[in-house]
């Protein structure tokens, strides 16, 4: 919410009503496909093997250096919460502001959880995840991603003409499978948007 500092007790309780309205209205749905990968950092590309997708971008492919195999993974909260959103934006646009907010939150707690299950499952460390978007991995990459995953069929999120997801408060993402704990921290310092409010630097 851009909240600097302390919240005051009427923010606290704009939140608390925001939380309520996702517990209400939201439909957490997921999707996951494990693939062999090729990430070659000095030439710049990650390929998918045996689909015939290779992305290009340096970013990604050091941030996958080291990696077989990956994650790629999708998740949303649904056309209810969207359609949630949109009313409180028209009607009460503190709360409708509150509850966007919110939405992102619950769907990154989702996605954290969705990949805590899934190292669990293959018993080896996850890299961060790695989204369409950050850096130099191009939004195009999307169509493969929602192809790959089939992710119209299975949790009801399209992509359109503008390469962005539908309903808007969905994600996708590359998340590689690694040996190697320390690779596990890389994130935001692949990414070279520097002025992102959200930017996390790595310690």
């Amino acid at each position: 919410m851009g909240v600097k500092g302390a919240p005051d007790p009427s923010v606290l309780a704009l939140a608390k009503q925001a939380e309520e309205e996702v517990n209400a209205h939201a439909k957490v749905r997921s999707v996951f496909k494990k693939v062999e990968i090729k990430a070659d950092e000095i030439a710049g590309y990650v390929e998918i093997v045996g689909a015939g997708v290779r992305w290009e971008g340096k970013n990604l492919s050091r941030h996958l250096s080291g990696c077989e195999s990956a994650y790629l993974i999708a998740a949303t909260l649904g056309f209810e919460m969207e359609k949630r959103v949109n009313y409180l934006m028209s009607t009460r646009p503190a709360l409708g502001v509150a509850t966007d907010a919110m939405c992102t939150s619950a769907l990154e707690c989702a996605l954290d959880e969705l990949c805590l299950q899934l190292e669990k499952q293959c018993g080896k460390k996850l890299k961060t995840r790695f989204s369409c978007g950050y850096g130099d991995f191009p939004l195009a990459a999307q169509k493969d991603m929602v192809k790959l995953l089939d992710t119209g069929r299975k949790i009801g999120v399209f992509l359109s003409e503008s390469l962005m997801l539908a309903p808007q408060k969905s994600v996708t993402a590359v998340v590689g499978i690694s040996d190697e704990s320390e690779n596990n921290l890389r994130g935001c310092g692949d990414c070279g948007k520097k002025d992102c409010a959200f930017r996390k630097e790595n310690k």
